[in-house]
């Protein structure tokens, strides 16, 4: 704490201090005694009376001198400064404001957000800057940048830009924003003074690494008041991703608890013409998940949105995503003919009712092959590789290179032999499911469809695959499910025989359930190219596969309203892509009026979801100065006036003075 004049040449006034001192000692000089024997009881009245007075006197002398002392600090005009000094407004001077504009910056706390608060105080902070200073504001987001190229006197346009700022859905990017600051800086002329307007969201701020020059005055204002609870919508998954007409699609929506208590909240889900809820429990900084069974119509692409209540932070209570549904898919079979176990595989395929069997087309969307002949493997392979499931169950006649070409396995593993137990003497091989936190598992958990790996077998093909590709074994560790993705589709090794004659897995209740989840849950391939997922600060965009004149497309969204869109020709085909950042929603591209493109805008809750704060002190950046409001910011800068507490202690100095001395006139009279 330290005092600064801003009228010193008036400190020789001072001396006029002096001037109720002396006009004190010279009324009460003594005049000339002459003494009179008849007067002895007055002297001893006159004596009473000057006991009494003296005291009095005393106290008219420091009123007195107070009044002229204050009148004179008044002219002196003293200025209090306290904690480190800043430079004076009208000093040369470059001040850059680094204001937080992020998506927790959107959080409302006491019906002001935190962006508002935050854009209020940088307009405080400008107020006070003098003809000389030279000003910046840096806006920190996903992708930084100074509203001004450098550090210029017009602070009134800085001012109108911070009203008319509003906060983005992305996270805030706090080392280039600082950097940003600092290269501003070095632009600047005089002392150098940063301002950092933010809530210190915790996710952002632990992983800073900052470095401020001693040149540089750091003030670092917090603008968040709690460390806010807050429950988030983080992920709606599809499974399958791509679900087949006429089937049941299953939906699962993820919610995070970002506080230090027990809470339920409720999850609303909207798909086509469903509505449900689910009631979910969330434990402390825990998670929970709603699951919906829904479904799937017609097929095409269908937008999907869940929602909590809303709360203080309402930008990640809303989820929303695209999914396609599929026609019938194309199945292709072959095999030996009357083969039994190729009998089975037709019959339980013809059962599900979104297969069609009958399909001549090329390129089919499943084709099984059932102990096809060795020579087939590189097409097979080659199918999968254009897009297909390939459903493949070697035959006794395989060889290492077969299966080298199908399953593009080293020679360690191209060993196949055919391995058969009699049924009447032997105990049949077992079978167990791997990696069980697969969604291929999920929908047997409750039990209801049966153990997907049940059933008995006598009869298989010793091979060896990676651990990791393997869904079910024998429980000696040979592979009787895998899966390996190739090219944009699979191939699935199939090693259960279906002939009943050596083995008994037709027969179990969950055969069937696990075929059609097998087939679902890997059939992504020739899907619609439009599923995207855009989370910012990424923007909706489109390039389709054939060139397209601009004036033919459109950007909605599911509210039907018309959003305008930017094509970038110097690329091919050509890209649309939206002007501004989109709110989250579900978005649709039109070609000639006609749906052609759908796209989900989402929050980034991951980043943005956790509205924990730090104090700023704890970032180690020097000599930090947090500051709760404007009023003490401008003391820190301009210092705080004394000059009007000098002259209220005038006036009531002067009050009581003429108080005191009217008692003293009155109390001799009295006596």
């Amino acid at each position: 704490m330290n005092f600064s004049l801003l009228n010193p040449a008036l400190l020789a006034c001072t001396a006029l201090i002096a001037v109720p001192v002396l006009a004190h000692l010279f009324a009460k000089a003594k005049p000339r005694e002459f003494p009179f024997p008849s007067l002895q009881w007055l002297r001893q009245v006159e004596r009473k009376t000057t006991n009494l007075r003296k005291p009095k006197d005393w106290l008219l002398l420091l009123l007195r001198t107070l009044i002229v002392a204050a009148v004179i600090g008044a002219f002196l005009q003293p200025l209090l400064f306290t904690g480190a000094q800043l430079t004076a407004a009208n000093a040369r001077k470059t001040i850059v404001l680094v204001v937080d504009r992020s998506a927790s910056m959107g959080f409302v706390e006491q019906g002001q957000s935190r962006f508002v608060r935050a854009t209020a105080q940088a307009e405080d902070v400008l107020k006070g800057a003098g003809s000389q200073t030279l000003a910046n504001v840096v806006w920190m987001d996903a992708a930084p940048d100074a509203e001004f190229p450098d550090p210029a006197v017009n602070v009134n346009a800085l001012r109108e830009s911070l009203r008319r700022a509003q906060v983005t859905l992305e996270p805030g990017e706090v080392n280039e924003a600082m950097r940003i600051a600092m290269e501003q800086l070095g632009r600047g002329e005089g002392a150098k003074e940063l301002y950092v307007l933010s809530d210190f969201q915790s996710a952002a701020w632990k992983q800073a690494s900052l470095s401020i020059p001693p040149n540089v005055k750091l003030l670092t204002i917090p603008v968040a008041t709690t460390d806010a609870a807050n429950a988030a919508l983080t992920s709606l998954v599809v499974q399958p991703e791509r679900p087949v007409s006429g089937t049941e699609a299953r939906i699962l929506c993820r919610v995070r608890n970002f506080s230090a208590a027990e809470s339920k909240t409720t999850v609303q889900l909207a798909f086509a013409e469903v509505r449900q809820t689910r009631a979910v429990t969330l434990p402390a900084w825990g998670e929970g998940v709603a699951e919906f069974r829904v479904p799937c119509g017609a097929a095409g692409l269908q937008s999907i949105s869940a929602s909590l209540p809303e709360d203080a932070f309402p930008a990640d209570d809303r989820r929303f995503a695209t999914v396609e549904i599929r026609e019938n898919w194309r199945v292709a079979i072959e095999g030996p003919p009357q083969d039994a176990s190729l009998v089975l595989w037709q019959r339980a395929l013809g059962s599900l009712g979104w297969l069609d069997l009958k399909s001549t087309a090329p390129d089919p969307e499943v084709r099984l092959a059932i102990h096809a002949a060795p020579d087939r493997a590189t097409e097979l392979r080659a199918a999968a590789e254009r897009g297909a499931v390939v459903i493949c169950q070697p035959g006794e006649d395989w060889n290492g290179s077969a299966w080298m070409a199908l399953w593009n396995a080293g020679a360690k593993e191209a060993a196949l032999r055919t391995e058969q137990l009699n049924r009447d003497k032997d105990k049949p091989w077992t079978m167990q499911t791997v990696q069980d936190d697969q969604p291929l598992w999920q929908v047997f958990r409750s039990g209801e469809y049966g153990d997907p790996a049940g059933g008995s077998v006598w009869k298989r093909i010793n091979l060896k695959v990676s651990p990791e590709q393997t869904q079910l074994r024998y429980t000696d560790g040979v592979p009787a499910l895998a899966a390996q993705r190739v090219g944009k589709g699979w191939i699935i090794l199939w090693n259960i025989e279906l002939d009943e004659a050596v083995s008994d897995r037709v027969q179990q209740p969950a055969f069937l359930v696990l075929l059609g989840e097998l087939l679902l849950h890997h059939g992504e391939a020739g899907g619609h190219g439009a599923l995207r997922q855009f989370i910012p600060p990424q923007n909706i965009f489109w390039q389709p596969q054939q060139p397209v004149a601009a004036d033919q497309v459109r950007l909605q969204d599911d509210g039907g309203a018309e959003h305008t869109y930017a094509n970038d020709a110097a690329q091919s085909p050509a890209v649309f892509r939206a002007n501004e950042a989109l709110p989250p929603g579900n978005y649709k591209w039109l070609l000639d009026g006609q749906p052609i493109e759908r796209a989900s805008v989402n929050f980034p809750a991951d980043a943005e979801s956790d509205l924990r704060t730090l104090d700023p002190a704890s970032l180690g950046i020097g000599k930090s100065l947090t500051l709760s409001a404007a009023a003490a910011l401008a003391a820190q800068r301009d210092g705080l006036p004394l000059w009007p507490w000098c002259v209220g202690v005038a006036l009531c100095a002067l009050i009581l003075e003429s108080l005191v001395a009217r008692s003293a006139i009155r109390t001799p009279s009295a006596a």
